[in-house]
């Protein structure tokens, strides 16, 4: 009865989240869908702008697709990336009353501090093309006092700033849980008056942000007017209605109905009102002559689409330079074309309107003459752009003519909007020379007199002369919304992650200046921002912190920092990166082995790898079938592993643990009903330093949670997960996590990142404490990092970093770390590090390394040399100003010289016996390295070395090979990005060539390596070729296994067994599968269920003829079995059920077995004594026919057996 609940329950959870969180109206209040009458939409388009998407079949098919396609961003792609983001960020409805009670309770607490970025080293050596740091909607100067402006962001709040932009501080953001700013609206005559919206809350201080009030919950806001003669009267647009508020009278009057878009006065007559309002597939314009009073719809020349084709979104600004003349910006698409639909002029105050720009007729398909001003490409000639979430457009108050529009890119027009320029490409930020540049995605272009205001995904950017001199202005501002988070271990002032819209922010203590020098923010001490847009990773080495780990984006996966703004970082490659994601939990960590910094665990896809040299090779461990997500490895036993694992948005998440160093695992997922119930919600683990047994998890959910969520949120094992205990308490109700982090050397300490806060909780404990004195209401933990040494806890989010003092103190937790564990007379030194949660309150170290040189230290990082083969063992005391700690690892220095492990090379750096000299030739005809191509070249199936091109056109490398032709050399090439440019030869000490290839690759260097098959001459697929059996012999017959999902999330648990196979659809919606099945001529047992949702489940098996068998669903119970169905045939068999055309029939004389029966020659029914298998009765007659006659009461007096 509880199973049956439970799944009732579980499914119709799915069925709320896909309607309700899933809903148009939350997403698509920002960003209308794109091209929705299009017939030619890819599936997992329409998926995803359907009335309720369900955000795992739209995974599922988006990965379907770019499986089969080659990936080009577009705006459905973009769309796609904020809708899930969105998903994974959304905090659900604020209840500030209860945090304002949480703030009551949580004084004495330390205080959190932001530590940036606030702003972005834009000139800096490698400097991103797209260089930004803040995401900002909306931008407004005070009329009364322009040194006073009010900034909206898109994660980060409310903002001010009092002297022009120059610096800015936040407003309410720790009284209010508000994230999305949209509109706001500051009193003409008073500068400390101002009205602002999140989502559909209308807000209002009086005092310049000192305190504040909710006036009105309505829908969406985007548009808040004020009356620019009575400031009394407020004008909202919102998805609904547009309003019309006295503010003396406190009364809200509706005044039009529909989704309003924007709302302007005519700028010397405010009764005349002008409005955008969306309808259906277009937008139309409407204006008022009687203050708002009533409104009229006026369409002479204005946008009219097609029924097939759409206009959506329009944007209007006018100018007292011509005060009857009204600018419209209209996107949509149309004529084989979609971005810009069309640029309209007024000049009778709405009465009619004049199409300018681009082309001869709305958007079309893009060209010189016809430019798209919303796409990516700064002379208008490609398609689409986002020009449903960025368009803005202003016109200069002092010049009419002169008009500025926004999109992906800036464009100006100075002759009334017939022609347009882009005065700087979204992506030519590092240019030394461009004094014009505004990062990609703008929101809002506002003129006040000669002042040009720029809100945009990057930040704020102001000029004071209509455009010839652009800069940034938004110092202070803590908006950058980190994907992924990482900080330096012994250097806590390296910092990096990815971000969303904004590269890959990094900070490397002060090399980096704070801002633009324009602006007055060139201190030291600032963040760059660095690579392509939209980042997800960011780690730091442990033991070396100059380097860091970050999106390939020609960087090849790392980063070696060059602590001098003037100096290009340094790129080195890594063979496999880590799983990286927009939604919460599918995401993978770099774990680094606590004893090595060099030995690095990574999940990529399904595989977890283990890399000896940095992430430069690497090998694959364990295949989970399943995403690798969570990794952690123990620290004081390094056997053990902990791993999280995702497969697929609704799939069951998994828990799974190795002792043995990562050969094998096993499951270890806590069964309680709460997680059973939500098993799709993904899992984070952190363990503790002092004993791997103890293990905490928490849940961490990729979308919004449902109530069975509250009390199912942190399980935490003694022994390693083989028992759990629930320590979620009340403390974390109406909270969602999304990340946990153990305090080393604590009372099994932990610290949790949620979706708005942080908390903390130790074995002493009996509640979870809020720890958020300081942090904003809303904050979205990305990612916490201890900082032990200065005793911080760090906090990527998406209002920038955070650190905060350690909740608690705590006693030093030991941990000896080198750069290698295996060493050889050609590398014989050691260069131990400190791995120790130490403070730098009175530390000292006591090392111990019997055998080295030298043989004790009392350095944090010493250095140690070995002269002679063997096995050493090394010690570690260490103490602060709260305790001491020591660690011992036995046998942890392996000194060897096997062949293997020196590359073949010995110790004069010259190839050892038995191995000769080659020269490896690494080619990239970009010239920017093999973007994550690698050359692995393994002796015997064990890796020997392996080789990328890190940059650059050209390399070489010194190799040994095996000189004996009886030795397996196998040359490997995995392919990366652009293999297309990757080249290379090997040759000899000579000169002369090997062997050459490109990528990928695979070749022996002598033919003689295990070709792995069937063996068996018996089997169907013996393969005489096969000098090596791979235990694939069928002995019977192939069959294909075609296993369906109607709804495309997989069979969510049903199982498919045929005879001794099991299969199952985990994720999508078709999976093919091959099975042998012997032939032993009884039916093969079909059975399908154990699952949910079974109605949504097929499956056909044909032979290997591709004949069709057998199909059915689940539940499903029965056989099948190929044979001779024919009744009369000599091989009939009763057991087949499908008919293979092997039926063998009697000769004339009726005969299956040559027993010279003879015809009846008196042409007379004689009644023979033979039968059918059956013990049917065969009459025989003249002609040679025979007939089957059924005898109730005969007996069989001889049988014929029939083949």
């Amino acid at each position: 009865m509880f199973k049956l609940d439970l799944l009732i329950s579980k499914n119709m959870k799915k069925i709320l989240f896909i309607f309700l969180l899933c809903s148009p109206f939350l997403y698509s209040q920002l960003e209308y869908k794109y091209d929705t009458n299009s017939k030619t939409l890819p599936y997992w388009v329409q998926e995803m702008y359907s009335d309720h998407p369900d955000p795992g079949k739209v995974e599922l098919l988006y990965n379907d697709f770019y499986k089969e396609n080659k990936f080009i961003k577009n705006k459905h792609t973009q769309y796609y990336n904020r809708w899930k983001r969105y998903l994974s960020r959304e905090i659900g409805a604020s209840n500030n009353n209860k945090f304002k009670k949480d703030i009551r309770n949580k004084y004495g607490l330390p205080e959190w501090q932001c530590v940036g970025p606030f702003d972005f080293d834009r000139h800096a050596a490698s400097s991103s093309y797209a260089a930004g740091a803040a995401h900002l909607y909306t931008v407004e100067q005070a009329i009364s006092n322009t040194n006073i402006l009010y900034a909206g962001g898109a994660t980060c709040g409310l903002w001010k700033s009092e002297d022009k932009g120059l610096h800015w501080n936040p407003l309410f953001d720790t009284e209010l849980m508000i994230n999305e700013v949209y509109s706001l609206e500051i009193d003409f005559s008073n500068s400390d008056i101002v009205y602002f919206s999140s989502g559909g809350d209308l807000y209002r201080t009086n005092d310049g942000g000192d305190s504040y009030e909710l006036l009105y919950e309505l829908d969406f806001i985007k548009d808040i007017v004020m009356d620019p003669n009575n400031n009394n009267l407020i004008y909202i647009c919102d998805e609904e209605q547009l309003y019309r508020l006295n503010i003396v009278e406190n009364n809200l009057e509706y005044l039009v109905a529909g989704d309003m878009l924007e709302m302007e006065f005519h700028p010397t007559n405010t009764s005349i009102i002008y409005l955008i309002r969306q309808t259906g597939n277009k937008t139309d314009f409407l204006k008022s002559t009687d203050g708002g009073d009533s409104f009229n719809i006026f369409d002479n020349g204005w946008p009219n689409p097609d029924s097939e084709d759409e206009q959506r979104r329009t944007e209007i600004a006018v100018s007292i330079d011509n005060p009857d003349r009204i600018v419209a910006l209209a996107t949509g698409s149309a004529n084989g074309g979609s971005g810009l639909y069309g640029l309209y002029v007024s000049d009778d105050n709405g009465e009619s309107w004049e199409f300018r720009c681009c082309g001869e007729q709305p958007a079309g398909v893009p060209s010189e003459n016809n430019m798209n001003l919303m796409g990516w490409s700064h002379e208008g000639l490609d398609d689409g752009g986002q020009y449903y979430y960025d368009l803005a457009l202003a016109v200069n108050p002092n010049n009419a003519d002169n008009i500025h529009v926004g999109g992906v890119n800036h464009w100006v027009s100075n002759d009334g909007g017939y022609t347009f320029t882009c005065p700087s490409k979204w992506s030519w930020a590092p240019d030394q020379e461009n004094t014009k540049y505004v990062h990609a995605d703008i929101h809002d272009i506002k003129y006040y007199d000669n002042d040009l205001w720029i809100a945009c995904d990057g930040g704020i950017f102001y000029s004071n002369n209509q455009g010839d001199t652009i800069h940034q202005r938004m110092f202070g501002i803590a908006g950058t919304d980190f994907w992924g988070f990482g900080s330096g271990f012994s250097d806590g002032d390296v910092m990096i992650g990815g971000t969303y819209h904004n590269a890959t922010l990094l900070k490397d203590n002060n090399t980096y200046l704070q801002g633009d020098t324009l602006s007055g923010t060139d201190e030291l001490g600032g963040w760059v921002s660095i690579c392509g847009g939209d980042n997800y990773r960011g780690f730091v080495n442990f033991g070396d912190n100059r380097k860091v780990y970050l999106d390939e984006w020609g960087s090849g996966g790392g980063y070696k920092l060059s602590g001098d703004r003037n100096v290009p970082l340094e790129g080195f490659s890594m063979s496999v990166l880590s799983n990286a994601s927009y939604t919460t939990g599918e995401s993978s960590n770099l774990e680094f082995d606590p004893r090595c910094y060099n030995i690095i665990y990574i999940g990529n896809g399904d595989i977890l790898y283990k890399s000896y040299d940095n992430g430069y090779s690497s090998i694959p461990l364990y295949d989970f079938e399943e995403k690798v997500t969570s990794i952690e490895v123990g620290w004081d036993n390094p056997s053990v592993i902990y791993v999280a694992t995702y497969d697929g948005y609704w799939s069951e998440k998994n828990v799974w643990r190795s002792e043995d160093g990562g050969e094998s695992f096993i499951n270890i997922t806590p069964s309680f009903p709460g997680i059973i119930a939500d098993d799709w919600i993904p899992f984070d683990i952190t363990i503790s330093s002092e004993n791997a047994n103890h293990v905490w998890i928490a849940r961490c959910p990729n979308s919004l949670s449902y109530e069975s969520y509250e009390g199912s949120k942190v399980y935490k094992s003694i022994n390693a997960g083989d028992d759990w205990t629930n320590v979620t308490g009340s403390g974390l109700n109406g909270e969602n996590i999304t990340n946990i982090e153990y305090h080393r050397g604590s009372n099994g300490g932990v610290y949790l990142g949620t979706r708005k806060n942080v908390y903390y909780k130790n074995d002493a404990m009996t509640e979870w404490i809020l720890f958020n004195n300081g942090l904003p209401l809303s904050t979205y933990s990305t990612q916490l990092v201890p900082y032990y040494k200065d005793g911080k806890l760090k906090n990527g989010t998406n209002r920038s970093v955070w650190e905060v003092d350690f909740y608690e103190t705590a006693n030093p937790s030991a941990q000896i770390a080198a750069d290698r564990l295996t060493i050889n007379c050609m590398n014989d030194t050691v260069k131990f590090v400190d791995h120790s949660a130490i403070s730098s309150f009175n530390p000292t170290w006591a090392w111990s390394f019997p055998g080295g040189t030298p043989s004790s230290s009392d350095e944090q990082n010493p250095e140690v040399v070995y002269s002679e083969e063997g096995i050493y063992d090394v010690y570690l005391t260490i103490t602060d100003g709260y305790g001491f700690d020591g660690q011992t690892i036995m046998g942890m220095i392996n000194y060897t010289n096997d062949p293997l492990t020196m590359e073949g090379f010995d110790c004069d750096g010259n190839c050892q016996e038995e191995f000769m000299s080659v020269t490896l030739i690494a080619e990239d005809s970009y010239g920017d390295g093999w973007n994550g191509n690698s050359i692995s070249i393994l002796v015997d199936g064990v890796l020997l070395t392996q080789k990328t091109l890190s940059n650059g056109y050209y390399d070489e490398f010194d190799l040994c090979l095996p000189s004996n032709p009886n030795v397996c050399v196998e040359i490997i090439v995995e392919e990366g990005g652009w293999p297309e440019e990757v080249s290379w030869y090997i040759e000899d000490n000579i000169g002369n060539e090997i062997i050459s290839g490109e990528s990928p690759f695979y070749g022996e260097l002598y033919d003689n390596c295990p070709i792995y098959g069937c063996t068996d001459s018996d089997a169907i697929n013996y393969n005489p070729d096969a000098n090596t059996d791979d235990e694939s012999c069928c002995f019977g017959a192939f069959y294909t296994i075609l296993m369906e999902d109607s709804y495309g999330d997989g069979w969510n648990g049903n199982t498919l067994t045929i005879g001794e196979h099991e299969l199952e659809l985990e994720e999508g919606s078709e999976l093919e599968e091959l099975i042998c099945l012997s032939g032993d001529q009884s039916c093969f047992n079909i059975v399908c269920d154990g699952g949910d949702w079974q109605y949504e489940v097929s499956w056909t098996i044909y032979n290997e003829n591709g004949d069709f068998m057998v199909s059915g669903g689940a539940p499903y119970t029965g056989c099948f079995l190929e044979g001779c169905t024919d009744p009369i045939a000599c091989n009939y068999n009763i057991e087949a059920t499908n008919e293979d055309g092997s039926c063998e029939y009697p000769d004339l004389n009726g005969d299956c077995n040559n027993t010279n029966l003879e015809i009846n020659p008196n042409k007379e029914e004689v009644i023979t004594g033979i039968t059918d298998i059956l013990g049917r009765k065969i009459t025989q007659i003249e002609s040679g026919q025979i007939y089957l006659v059924n005898r109730k009461n005969g007996k069989t007096e001889k049988n014929i057996s029939f083949k």
